[in-house]
């Protein structure tokens, strides 16, 4: 019963927008070039952020994260074997290794940031690649060091591999003052550049760390290895789970991502601005048609129709004018988005610089089904809110008043 009172209301509404077939499209040319303009906007935001992850992706190590201690509820998380060993269970985990972390001086006062970390871990979780040398051996005072480091020492004291690198650990006597140690570490290895932390660093056995340390058997932190890279953020939602902090290229995914939903929000807004004058002239015309229909509203409620029956009539009206004006935004926004890879993609490019050169081989927009359902969906939407008063106008006429007046 609905569904055959729901058909005569399309069938009805058909016959209407089929009478005003221009006024009919070019109020649906309204809302379509609202709707273009959301797709074309939209698929500019979505194009960028996806080629800068891609980017960030192939230049940087993304299943590396270190998880560190954390301050929850006023209490310190610390890295405990405990937390470890929980680290470890979290599913899309491939290995881990804890780390000890120092700051140390060359005996010419070049800053060392130091990374204790077991050898094991070192080819298990870092998974380096030697531009000179070899890992270290356990328990072993060698030293890796990584590209940037490397060449500094080697610019500056003519540190080569095989060298000693003498190092002043600070340290402070009973009276409290302060006492350099020196210890020679062997450079045994060069990693090649990899663009993250590790191009900085000094890697060293943690159990000699740890000595140097003191003894003590606290953790920095823990080095993880994620099996691949769409389970990264699942884990670091397990690390933060467990109280711990969580770092890594995924945060440049983030940063990319919250940047780009301010963007995608305020060219979405301009484009709305489109929208809202489409929904203006579809106020209007709806008005208009009531008024020109004013005599046939009133014969149609005299002779039984409820105003119910004219909401309905008047809303399936404005539904035919959303889906014309959705089918025909959705490719005119395929169109912009086009016309926005040919002519403006060498512009953003230039501006965006070398960071992001992929963008040159790419589209710089991103077009998605999800994208073009959204599209129709608020071409249709707009229409059945903006049919909604001249509908119960309508539905409010008197009937007997509405056919002596009516034209």
């Amino acid at each position: 019963m609905i569904v055959g009172r729901l058909i005569d209301y399309l069938m009805a509404a058909a016959h209407q927008v089929a009478r005003k077939r221009m006024r009919v499209f070019l109020t649906a040319l309204g809302i379509a070039i609202g709707v273009a303009a959301v797709v074309g906007t939209v698929s500019l935001g979505e194009g960028i952020r996806y080629q800068a992850v891609e980017a960030i992706k192939e230049q940087s190590d993304l299943t590396l994260i270190e998880a560190t201690a954390d301050i929850r509820g006023g209490a310190i998380q610390l890295i405990t074997p405990a937390k470890i060993d929980e680290l470890a269970a979290i599913q899309h985990v491939e290995a881990s290794s804890a780390v000890v972390r120092e700051a140390y001086t060359t005996k010419r006062q070049t800053y060392l940031e130091v990374v204790g970390i077991d050898p094991g871990g070192i080819e298990g979780v870092i998974r380096p690649k030697f531009l000179r040398g070899g890992p270290l051996e356990p328990g072993s005072r060698q030293a890796v060091l990584g590209h940037d480091v490397a060449e500094t020492l080697q610019r500056y004291e003519g540190v080569r591999l095989g060298d000693t690198v003498p190092i002043l650990i600070r340290r402070y006597d009973e009276d409290g003052m302060p006492v350099d140690e020196e210890v020679g570490f062997t450079l045994v290895g060069v990693l090649q550049e990899r663009d993250d932390a590790f191009d900085q660093v000094m890697l060293i056995d943690r159990g000699v760390a740890q000595e140097l340390r003191g003894g003590e058997a606290a953790f920095d932190g823990v080095l993880i290895r994620v099996d691949h890279p769409d389970a990264v953020f699942g884990v670091v939602d397990g690390i933060k789970g467990l109280g711990l902090t969580a770092r890594g290229a995924f945060q440049q995914i983030e940063s990319v991502n919250r940047l780009m939903d301010v963007v995608v929000l305020i060219l979405a807004f301009f484009a709305g601005v489109a929208l809202i004058v489409g929904a203006l002239m579809i106020v209007n015309t709806m008005v208009t048609s009531v008024f020109e229909r004013t005599r046939e509203i009133g014969i149609t409620m005299a002779i039984g129709a409820s105003p119910a029956d004219v909401v309905y009539l008047v809303l399936a009206e404005c539904l035919y004018i959303g889906l014309i004006g959705g089918v025909i935004g959705d490719l005119l926004g395929v169109a912009f988005s086009g016309a926005i890879n040919t002519f403006g993609k060498p512009f953003i490019v230039a501006q965006l610089g070398d960071t992001f050169s992929t963008f040159a081989d790419a589209e710089i927009t991103l077009i998605t089904p999800g994208l073009l359902v959204l599209g129709m969906a608020i071409a249709i939407a707009l229409s059945l809110v903006s049919g909604l008063y001249p509908a119960l106008k309508a539905s409010h006429l008197n009937p007997v008043t509405a056919i002596r007046t009516g034209v």
